[in-house]
């Protein structure tokens, strides 16, 4: 349990050094995480040694080593290939704009966005990597619908949302039938979404996110499921599975 709360604490040292404006000092770097200096200098020598980290003028910055751990993979780029280029490409298909989602651990964050901006308080989430809720957002549903069942449970038991959990489990097997996923207001009032899988190799690995401004109650927008069949197009699928 120690090794765990040491590779959970280096997690967000990490997290917390990538999301900095500027370098951090050691201080500061222990501040943010809530834990001593003492600790927070034995976890960052150790992630410095290993070039998760580099040190310039007693500051900290991410080092080498995620980037290189991803080319060993032959995956240096997005998930499923979806560059900037390609998502704006979709985006202007669809004429919405489409984010790029991708679950992290327990957390579900958008890696890019194109097109149109967002409504403000979803193009902030989109902007600065904000963490959504996994049983409230459309990608969330769908991601979680395509983890594997282990995974799926334990992330279940770690949202602590017993009615997400509950509508979620009844919504599981229309997810998978259609390959999409819906959010009509359920974590933003003023937002509908839309979530596509993102294949790589077979696997779902992220999730394309159509969003549009919700001006009432129940109704799903003709307007975004229109462009969702665009774009499940362009991705390869349909939404009722059906490749391309």
């Amino acid at each position: 349990m120690r090794e765990q709360r040491a590779i959970m604490r280096a997690d967000r040292i990490l997290d917390t050094v990538a999301r900095a404006r500027s370098p951090l000092t050691l201080t500061e770097v222990a501040a943010a995480v809530g834990a001593p200096v003492s600790t927070t200098q034995d976890l960052v020598d150790d992630l410095c040694r290993c070039g998760y980290l580099r040190k310039t003028d007693r500051r900290y910055r991410l080092g080498p080593r995620p980037h290189v751990l991803g080319v060993l993979a032959a995956q240096p780029g997005p998930p499923g290939g979806l560059d900037h280029d390609a998502l704006q490409a979709l985006s202007s298909d669809a004429r919405v704009p489409i984010g790029l989602a991708a679950l992290v651990g327990t957390q579900l964050l958008y890696l890019d966005h194109a097109g149109p901006r967002a409504p403000r308080q979803l193009q902030r989430v989109a902007d600065d990597h904000i963490p959504r809720p996994l049983l409230r957002t459309a990608a969330g549903r769908l991601l979680l619908a395509y983890a594997d069942d282990a995974d799926r449970e334990r992330l279940l038991r770690l949202a602590a949302d017993t009615p997400g959990a509950a509508a979620f489990t009844a919504e599981l097997p229309a997810i998978r039938r259609e390959r999409l996923a819906r959010s009509d207001g359920l974590a933003d009032p003023d937002i509908r979404a839309i979530a596509l899988p993102v294949a790589e190799h077979g696997t779902v690995v992220a999730a394309a996110v159509l969003t549009a401004r919700r001006y009432g109650p129940g109704n799903r927008s003709p307007a975004l499921e229109r462009a969702a069949r665009r774009v499940a197009q362009r991705l390869g699928a349909t939404p009722n599975g059906e490749t391309f």
